[in-house]
């Protein structure tokens, strides 16, 4: 990693500092996290920033509502975030009253494959 990141969550280490990620993977999970759960719009000076899974808690739970979400969070990636990770995999699914969405990505500095799942029920 080049320079210092602040962890995500925020939060203090055991020295009284702000505590940073331990590695890359760490700090590009992170990153991932922040995107998918901000909704466009709600950042002022990035108002194009996010993938917008929270919102998905209001929303009729369909395979419309599944299709909407698969293309913006994979918009969302591909803008955002390809130049640290490679989107392998994205699947969002409804089933019943829950609503699911995993990634699968690999990172480009190490190659490493890494999964994040998200799910909600309604």
């Amino acid at each position: 990693m080049s320079g210092r990141h602040l962890a995500f969550p925020f939060r203090i280490g055991g020295d009284g500092r702000t505590r940073t990620p331990d590695g890359l993977d760490e700090h590009v999970k992170g990153e991932l996290i922040q995107l998918l759960l901000t909704n466009p719009g709600e950042r002022p000076f990035l108002p194009d920033f996010g993938g917008g899974v929270r919102r998905l808690v209001f929303e009729n739970n369909s395979d419309v509502t599944a299709g909407v979400a698969k293309a913006t969070i994979s918009q969302a990636i591909s803008h955002w975030l390809s130049a640290r990770l490679e989107l392998t995999a994205l699947e969002v699914e409804n089933d019943g009253a829950t609503l699911r969405v995993g990634v699968q990505y690999k990172l480009l500095a190490s190659g490493e494959e890494k999964a994040l799942r998200f799910e909600h029920q309604l």
